[in-house]
């Protein structure tokens, strides 16, 4: 008797690419998005959204802990969107997955125009009113004691 041959994978038109994003044509009438959760200050995967949110990440260079992927994981469990990737590292024996922030996802973008819109303050800029109000202080010292006002 002879064994069934195994299937092989064709293409086929109805197949959709994994980029595929379906516009409708009543946008209107869809339920609103309903962004991705902000995950609570401390944790890690607050530290993992905040490293994503400069750039690509992967285990080998993320330095805040050893678990990135459950702390993506995590996120993904809050609506959090990720693009990724497998990349070999000289030192890795084999591939790692690197993730960065899908800002074209509907909740993520959601969460990120929600975050900006609530005052939330970039890293740099704060940076910058930090130095700016340290100096207008050590100004206003000097000025005391030289008299000035």
């Amino acid at each position: 008797m002879k064994k069934r041959p195994t299937p092989k994978k064709k293409s086929s038109a109805l197949d959709k690419p994994r980029h595929y994003n379906a516009q409708d044509l009543f946008p209107e009438t869809l339920p609103p998005v309903e962004a991705a959760s902000w995950p609570n200050d401390n944790t890690r995967a607050y530290e993992a959204l905040q490293a994503l949110l400069t750039g690509p990440q992967n285990q080998a260079d993320y330095r805040d802990g050893w678990r990135l992927a459950a702390s993506v994981k995590l996120l993904e469990y809050g609506g959090w969107a990720f693009c990724k990737r497998d990349i070999r590292r000289p030192h890795c024996r084999s591939t790692i997955t690197e993730y960065a922030l899908d800002r074209q996802h509907p909740a993520t973008a959601a969460a990120l125009n929600a975050r900006q819109q609530r005052g939330f303050i970039s890293l740099d800029a704060l940076v910058v009113f930090a130095a700016a109000s340290v100096t207008a202080a050590v100004v206003a010292v000097f000025g005391r004691l030289l008299g000035l006002s």
